[in-house]
């Protein structure tokens, strides 16, 4: 699935148009330019995946809350690094971890009181199994995971990619800067300033906790997770100078 889009967004001939398309500037006179910006945006399959688990633990001391969510985040993490590949450039990190005071408010005392401690650990995954993110998804819970927080699917390296798009775009800016110059009866001559970016969002799938639970706990074998395609977007603003 393919789409190019190109707006021209600003059109200056101010040393042209003020003396007329008839008559040549005059010298020292700076030449008019046209101030074109192309895109071109297409949509790629995904080949890395991020998943985001998470155990929370609450307890009535700090320390218990954090001995309970630790005993569990090694499991956690166990199961996951037995899923991955690291000769492939997977990896399994922890990426955030708070222990924090939960209070409740006291009708009778009219005041916040301290209940408890909670543990709040997440644990990060990269994989370039794309497919198996359901089963990831499934072991972790099954492992003492709580939480998953987030799951995106992202292009590791899209510069490839990337240069196809920002070629398209800068010659559609070009194709339009002559169409329009050519119609004004002046010319496309030179190039005053270009300015080229590419990039993409990575796509997030919302998981619901209870839905996972639900199908970990059925016949299915794994929580369904479909990574389905990325866009990727190459622009190039280009400011040509035009002539007689």
């Amino acid at each position: 699935m393919k789409r190019t889009g190109i707006i021209v967004v600003a059109l200056l001939c101010s040393a042209l148009s003020a003396r007329g398309a008839d008559q040549a500037p005059p010298q020292g006179t700076q030449p008019g330019s046209i101030s074109v910006s192309g895109s071109a945006t297409e949509e790629f399959s995904p080949d890395t995946a991020l998943l985001n688990l998470a155990v929370e633990t609450q307890k009535s001391t700090a320390q218990e809350a954090a001995q309970e969510n630790a005993a569990k985040s090694e499991q956690v993490v166990s199961a996951m690094k037995g899923l991955i590949t690291v000769s492939a450039g997977d990896t399994v990190s922890t990426s955030s971890y708070s222990v924090q005071p939960v209070y409740e408010y006291d009708d009778k005392l009219r005041k916040n009181r301290l209940t408890g401690y909670r543990t709040f650990n997440q644990v990060t995954v990269k994989t370039s199994k794309i497919g198996g993110v359901g089963e990831m998804i499934d072991r972790a819970l099954k492992s003492g995971a709580n939480n998953v927080t987030d799951v995106r699917f992202a292009i590791k390296d899209n510069r490839k990619q990337c240069e196809g798009l920002m070629v398209k775009a800068a010659q559609r800016a070009k194709n339009d800067a002559e169409t329009v110059a050519k119609a004004l009866g002046v010319r496309v001559d030179g190039i005053r300033h270009a300015s080229p970016s590419c990039g993409g969002d990575q796509r997030p799938v919302p998981i619901y906790r209870a839905k996972a639970m639900m199908a970990m706990e059925s016949a299915e074998p794994t929580t369904p997770i479909e990574a389905g395609a990325l866009s990727l977007t190459g622009q190039v603003q280009v400011e040509f100078i035009l002539t007689k």
